[in-house]
């Protein structure tokens, strides 16, 4: 008994989405403030706010990828990771952690983050010979409106690509066939055009 309900943890990267959201409203205020200096021929507080509002511009961009990171791995335990640090490196000499490029959960991701990451998931499916995976976009149940984002643009950048890919029954993710590699040079150019 007594136990309170705040020692529920919080959604993950929702601290760093927190402090993204003061530093855009901040950005906004110093914008205003360097507009209405502009306009009284203040010169030199309208660059100061102007330069304040870059700063926070920058510390919002910072805060969305520390959030955007911290989500990555939340949604995507087993997915290779991309930094290298000493231990890490040595530990793999030992045991080799599982690599699971079979999905890519886009949860929590805005559009301008979960594009990108479509990419390089792609490009490192082709280059590890992964036939198909499994892109969870969400079926926009968490935005604004109940209207996804994710998913159509994700859907726009598989079409310009160029693979095959088809809608879950679910409704909220994709399965795409990753195709090889694109090889580079003569070779690759041959490569493609007698195997397509």
């Amino acid at each position: 008994m007594g136990q309170s309900q705040s020692t529920r943890r919080p959604e993950p990267g929702a601290t760093y989405r927190a402090k993204a959201a003061s530093e855009a409203q901040a950005q906004i205020d110093a914008s205003r403030k360097a507009k209405a200096a502009s306009r009284n021929s203040d010169h030199r507080s309208a660059r100061a706010h102007s330069i304040e509002a870059q700063m926070h511009g920058k510390k919002m961009n910072e805060y969305h990828a520390l959030a955007s990171s911290e989500v990555f791995r939340y949604h995507n335990p087993k997915y290779p990771s991309t930094a290298f640090s000493f231990f890490g490196a040595l530990f793999s000499l030992v045991k080799t952690p599982p690599n699971d490029l079979s999905q890519l959960d886009l949860h929590g991701q805005r559009v301008a983050e979960a594009v990108p990451m479509v990419k390089d998931h792609l490009r490192m499916c082709r280059k590890e010979g992964i036939k198909r995976t499994l892109v969870i976009t969400g079926r926009g149940v968490h935005s604004l409106g109940g209207v996804p984002r994710i998913k159509p643009e994700v859907e726009r950048l598989l079409a310009e690509m160029g693979v095959r890919y088809w809608s879950r029954a679910e409704g909220g993710a994709f399965m795409v066939e990753c195709g090889r590699e694109e090889g580079g040079g003569i070779v690759g150019w041959i490569w493609r055009g007698i195997f397509g």
